[in-house]
């Protein structure tokens, strides 16, 4: 992907004009073409299925456009003119109903069940994709956001592949086929009806465009709202106790405000084209029955003519606001798939990767060689870094704040791309091992507590099968949490969450190590895992930390001199260069002294 920032539409100020020509600008609909380009990888598994259902619909509406003129026979020859039997006439008219019914009925009933599995697919993509974008994309794009992507624009997507598509289609045709059979019972009350179609079309377009910049908007004010609101939540603490609070107030108001003058807008311009919707149906209704009583007193068309001329403007007016309703969901749709294609340009072939089918882990040290790295482009962090991590050695890297430590954690662990430079785990590229290899010989225990809703087992074993219980028992006790989590309610079935784990900020530690026991990783990267940690918890987390160490290679960021014992090689890093490194036995305590 080539910007991992979303970029926000061009949000320019649109002053409606009901009867204007700005619908005809190509620009103004913003490539929708291309937008629904976008969507045919997720609809072409299923075109022969939709393929039939467009038959079925199509033959749903011609029934309904053949209808009238039907109708018209029957009133002419049957009770005028008494040439024909009734039953005859009528056997066929039930018969025709019966059949739209089951035709509307399936077609709908298909083309919904098809529309839910595209929807799955996509959405399940959207998914797949977030997981694939390194940090750097969720750096520069808040929660709010990506959620109101991922489920608010999916939803409305969803409406794309529903019975509404096929609606409209089958409504113009329903127009234009009314029409056409009304040239062949009056000439004179199709062309008023021409007339009075013409100014109403484009009215409704000119709705349909300004519903889709709008939405669009109101979209956007909705992420930021989500995003606000997640915030407000995550610092309640801060915003109770700081005099900014009420500043924090005043924005959420802004944006309701926004929002509020937004919907309103979009309320009254709909509530315009409806009105006026009505008004024109009153009219065209007056002025055909009018013509057409005159035709029939001079002879000019005949009583099922009148009827059906009258169902027929029924026909072409009654689905006209039902279009422009189904017309403000698609463009809402398309909207949607704008914002998602930021996300996913286009649809991913996933390759199923399994842990267990891993293969054997990389063997040597880590070379960092002539790396450059920044996470802005005018501000660089590293500059041609090099640094030899030795293979299965503690190596501590120390720094102040801001010396890039937990960067080049990162950057090994691959949540950030290098702007140039490589990371050799022996003779193969850290960035180029496969998701499976990393996660299975890879492992990373930060201060941060990754604990997902599910079971205690599961935040263990990660959803890995071949991870026992008995294995996990094993693990509790080497880092003494055996007998705690056995008495827990429901023991490693216990269903939990960061919130809501019964553990100390110290046990939640070792549970972390625990899990990363079971991983059984050959690469280990501590990050600052014991920064919140009292000195005596830190002193029992570290004992159970040293029996991890053998044979692995280890990179420790480290806070406290305590900490530094453990290590054998020590790295001392200043605005992203090397200030100083040293060897030192493993057990041998340091000094500030050493450090400088």
């Amino acid at each position: 992907m080539e910007h991992l920032e979303l970029r926000e539409e061009d949000e320019k100020k649109y002053h409606f004009h009901p009867f204007g020509l700005n619908f005809t600008k190509s620009q103004e609909w913003d490539g929708a073409l291309s937008d629904t380009k976008w969507l045919w990888p997720w609809v072409k598994p299923h075109k022969s299925r939709l393929f039939l259902g467009l038959i079925l619909f199509a033959l749903t509406t011609l029934i309904t456009v053949a209808t009238p003129r039907l109708i018209a026979k029957i009133v002419d020859d049957v009770f005028v003119a008494r040439t024909s039997s009734f039953a005859v006439w009528g056997v066929l008219l039930g018969s025709l109903m019966v059949l739209k019914i089951i035709l509307d009925i399936a077609y709908k009933w298909m083309i919904t069940k098809i529309g839910q599995k595209i929807t799955t697919s996509l959405r399940n993509d959207i998914f797949y994709q977030l997981g694939e974008f390194r940090l750097a994309f969720f750096d520069k794009n808040s929660s709010g956001r990506l959620i109101s992507r991922c489920v608010n624009d999916v939803t409305n997507l969803s409406s794309f592949f529903t019975a509404n598509f096929f609606t409209v289609i089958a409504d113009f045709a329903l127009i234009i086929g009314s029409v056409i059979f009304m040239f062949t019972l009056s000439a004179k009350s199709a062309f008023i009806v021409l007339i009075m179609l013409i100014p109403m079309t484009i009215f409704m377009l000119n709705v349909s465009q300004s519903q889709m910049r709008w939405g669009r908007s109101l979209r956007n004010i909705l992420s930021r709202l989500s995003s606000h609101t997640g915030d407000t939540m995550n610092n309640l603490a801060v915003l109770h106790s700081q005099p900014f609070s009420p500043k924090w107030s005043r924005r959420h108001e802004s944006l309701q405000e926004l929002f509020s003058s937004l919907t309103i807008r979009s309320i009254l311009v709909w509530g315009s084209f409806s009105s006026a919707h009505v008004l024109v149906m009153g009219i065209t209704y007056s002025l055909v029955i009018t013509l057409g009583v005159y035709q029939l007193k001079m002879g000019e068309i005949t009583i099922g003519s009148l009827i059906a001329n009258f169902a027929y403007v029924g026909l072409i007016f009654g689905p006209f606001l039902e279009i422009s309703e189904k017309l403000n969901v698609m463009v809402t749709a398309l909207g949607s798939v704008k914002r998602l294609r930021n996300l996913l340009p286009k649809q991913i072939h996933r390759i199923p990767q399994n842990i267990q089918d891993s293969g054997i882990p990389p063997q040597g040290s880590i070379h960092f060689k002539n790396i450059h790295f920044s996470y802005r482009s005018d501000v660089p962090l590293f500059q041609n870094f090099n640094l030899e991590i030795p293979e299965g050695e503690v190596t501590a890297l120390v720094g102040r704040t801001g010396s890039g430590k937990t960067t080049l954690a990162h950057l090994m662990l691959g949540l950030y791309p290098l702007n140039t430079g490589n990371i050799l785990w022996g003779e193969e590229d850290i960035s180029a091992l496969s998701p499976a290899r990393r996660a299975r010989w890879i492992g990373h225990v930060s201060q941060d507590l990754f604990i997902f809703t599910d079971t205690i087992r599961e935040n263990l074993r990660l959803w890995r099968e071949d991870v026992t219980d008995e294995h996990i028992f094993e693990r509790l006790k080497l880092v003494g949490l055996y007998e705690k989590v056995t008495n827990l309610p429901g023991s490693l079935d216990m269903i939990v969450k960061a919130e809501t784990l019964p553990l100390s900020q110290g046990e939640k530690q070792l549970l972390l190590l625990c899990r990363a026991l079971l991983q059984d990783p050959r690469l280990l990267v501590f990050d600052e895992a014991t920064a919140s940690l009292d000195q005596l918890t830190e002193e029992e987390w570290l004992g159970h930390v040293e029996k991890l160490f053998e044979k692995r290679t280890t990179l420790f960021i480290a806070h406290r001199m305590e900490t530094l014992r453990l290590a054998s090689f020590i790295v001392v890093l200043e605005n992203g260069k090397i200030k100083k490194s040293f060897r030192k036995e493993i057990g041998k305590a340091v000094s500030p002294e050493d450090l400088d």
